[in-house]
């Protein structure tokens, strides 16, 4: 009797798992606090020289935040590149940006630390890093915060800072 009650247990729980596991699954990310930035967004900021409180030039770029601490990024700038972007003489040319971003439980709030490469002329002259501040509604469709950015040449030298905010949408 006992062997028969604990097979007959045994395949109650193998069947409670297999209807569990068989749910499907809507994102993939865990249900965690952290994750509730996990997806696509549209982000527009607004940046110029920091500490001038001027911001005159306007970024537009597309984010997707990967469950985990991830993200990658998909610039809104001419392939062919643009003549002397930030003061640098030639064709500028930046690839896609690619980073990591965390979540602070205390402050409710995400770091977002982005890096990407830049060519001038068909060849590598440094990279740029950005770093955001991210703050999301209570619906979790806009995130908002300070951004800073840096652009350095090949040997590290500093060619531009600039700051400002960025707002983003969920797409």
């Amino acid at each position: 009797m006992y062997l028969k009650n604990s097979l007959l247990v045994v395949a109650m729980f193998a069947c409670a798992i297999a209807t569990v596991s068989a749910a499907p699954a809507t994102n993939g990310a865990l249900a965690v606090p952290a994750n509730r930035i996990a997806g696509l967004w549209g982000a527009q900021a607004a940046v110029g020289p920091c500490g001038s409180g001027v911001t005159p030039i306007a970024i537009n770029t597309t984010l997707l935040f990967h469950a985990g601490g991830t993200v990658s990024e998909n610039p809104k700038f001419p392939p062919a590149g643009v003549a002397n972007a930030f003061g640098v003489p030639g064709i500028n040319q930046r690839g896609i940006g690619l980073g990591t971003w965390s979540y602070d439980p205390a402050t409710d709030e995400y770091a977002l630390h982005l890096q990407f490469d830049w060519y001038v002329g068909g060849i590598y002259h440094g990279y740029q890093t950005v770093d955001r501040e991210i703050m999301l509604s209570a619906d979790g469709q806009q995130a908002f915060g300070p951004v800073r950015s840096v652009r350095y040449a090949f040997d590290g030298s500093t060619i531009i800072e600039v700051c400002g905010a960025a707002v983003s949408q969920r797409l």
